[in-house]
């Protein structure tokens, strides 16, 4: 059974599943017209993320799919991109192809904080998630 949870922000209009697909919820729109439930489709960042674009009062924001995930359901957003890439990808190959965009990812923000930009949360954050799948490798998970 798929357990579905209002997205915050966006009460009453879209919802993400436990297996992190989203939904817009049957209801009105801004103009008026009836709007159907259906299926929000995700789209890929040139960093081979997953984001969506929600839209509210006649506004579009876009959103990594992994945040939305996390937030609902109270994960860290690394176990949140993990969980989300053994389900777009598959298993291994998902986990390697995460594992090489950021590893991609953070040799820019490297390049960038030798020219003078502060990237060291970015480089952080990436390093900490790196070392997450490595742990995961030596225990088997993957």
């Amino acid at each position: 059974m798929t357990v579905w949870k209002t997205i915050e922000g966006y009460e009453g209009m879209y919802e993400i599943s436990d297996q992190a697909e989203i939904r817009r919820v049957a209801g009105e729109g801004l103009d008026g017209r009836r709007v159907s439930q259906h299926r929000i489709s995700s789209s890929r960042a040139q960093n081979g993320m997953r984001y969506v674009s929600l839209w509210k009062d006649g506004k579009r924001k876009s959103f990594m799919q992994h945040k939305l995930y996390a937030a609902a359901f109270h994960l860290t957003e690394n176990e949140a991109a993990r969980r989300i890439y053994y389900g777009f990808r598959g298993g291994k190959e998902a986990i390697d192809t995460v594992r090489d965009c950021l590893k991609e990812l953070a040799l820019e923000f490297k390049k960038e904080e030798r020219s003078g930009k502060d990237c060291h949360d970015e480089i952080l954050y990436i390093e900490a998630f790196l070392e997450e799948l490595d742990t995961d490798r030596v225990r088997g998970i993957q």
